[in-house]
């Protein structure tokens, strides 16, 4: 046996020191690991305190924007999945729409085909509904995501 072996196995042999023959764990192991558990909560809850107590005071704005802009992303998103995914009419809703209606001049319609991942928008053109270039896709997403962002920073 080589010596870091034997030097591994006597530290291991210390730290199981405090436990009873039968493997549990002494009364002071015990003790010990509810202190810790105990101090560790204590410490958590400290810090989670001051954190807010720094955000509501506003001696911490970097933080208390940062938590801003992780809301107002969530949100968004949340608001965008309502408008692409399930469709739902509502006046924000409504108001992105005619938002982009004016900005790219025709209706769109924003689907996720069935079976596929990769989400669709349509124009109507003279042959019926047709997919938009993918060039104009990007830039009618990145300005439905900004209308949307926007919409709801205003309500925030």
């Amino acid at each position: 046996m080589d010596a870091y072996t034997q030097l591994h196995m006597q530290s291991l042999a210390g730290a199981y020191a405090e436990y009873a023959p039968d493997g549990t764990p002494s009364q002071h192991v015990r003790s010990s690991i509810k202190q810790y558990k105990k101090q560790f909560v204590e410490t958590r809850t400290l810090a989670f305190q001051k954190n807010t107590f720094e955000m509501i005071t506003g001696k911490n704005p970097e933080r208390a924007e940062a938590r801003r802009q992780a809301v107002l992303k969530r949100v968004t998103r949340e608001f965008w999945t309502n408008f692409v995914v399930k469709g739902e009419e509502t006046a924000m809703l409504k108001h992105l729409q005619a938002q982009l209606r004016e900005e790219f001049g025709q209706d769109l319609q924003f689907y996720y085909p069935p079976g596929d991942v990769q989400m669709k928008i349509l124009h109507d053109s003279e042959d019926g509904p047709k997919a938009v270039e993918p060039h104009v896709h990007a830039a009618i997403v990145n300005r439905a995501w900004k209308i949307a962002r926007d919409l709801v920073e205003s309500h925030m």
